[in-house]
């Protein structure tokens, strides 16, 4: 904690490399000022001399700034770079972040669609006990293998638990979407094995 209060407190105290580099600008600008007056004084007169010698005591004074101001920017391109390194490491980590984001939900999207299609295939064979309970035009039933109950029930028991599973996976690994579609799809798949145990108990059982 220290050292970030540090790190943040030279950072605000050091100038910045737009700021270094427009310090330096101005310092050259007065340096070349200085320098051409200094070349453009006359020397045939006292006073002249004496200008001209009080110019060359700035121009050594501006030399002094400017060498100052070469550090503070030569400070501020190292700085910059410490900061662009930083970044360029903080979105590299980022980018295998999304990486393996992305893996896990193609995963448990894969899991998904692998649950949709065994729902539906198992919809398809429980629709078929309903309508063979029903008998044509509603008139009779039928009495029916218990070994297809025990299919159906076997296999709808089975995709509910891997719904839930899915769901759980899908939770821990921060997907609540996928979660909530696991979940709803356990519901699905549990109130289609209440109706076929339903049925099963209505259905006539076949003569020995």
């Amino acid at each position: 904690m220290s050292g970030d209060i540090a790190m943040v407190s030279r950072a605000m105290a050091e100038p910045t490399l737009t700021e270094a580099a427009e310090a330096l600008e101005a310092e050259l600008r007065r340096f070349d000022e200085l320098a051409l007056a200094v070349q453009r004084e006359k020397l045939t007169s006292e006073k002249g001399l004496r200008r001209a010698a009080q110019k060359l005591g700035e121009l050594a004074s501006a030399d002094t700034r400017l060498g100052e101001r070469l550090q503070a920017l030569v400070a501020a391109i190292g700085a910059a770079r410490e900061r662009q390194q930083a970044q360029a490491e903080a979105v590299h980590a980022r980018a295998e972040e999304i990486q393996r984001r992305t893996d896990v939900l193609a995963s448990l999207l894969g899991q998904w669609e692998a649950l949709g299609r065994d729902a539906a295939e198992v919809n398809k064979v429980a629709q078929s006990l309903v309508t063979d309970d029903e008998g044509e035009n509603g008139s009779t039933r039928r009495a029916l293998d218990p070994t297809r109950f025990e299919e159906v029930d076997d296999r709808l028991g089975r995709l509910a638990d891997d719904a839930q599973r899915l769901a759980d996976a899908a939770k821990d690994a921060g997907f609540p979407d996928v979660a909530d579609q696991g979940t709803s799809l356990r519901a699905q798949l549990l109130a289609a094995l209440n109706k076929v145990r339903l049925l099963r108990e209505r259905a006539p059982k076949p003569k020995a």
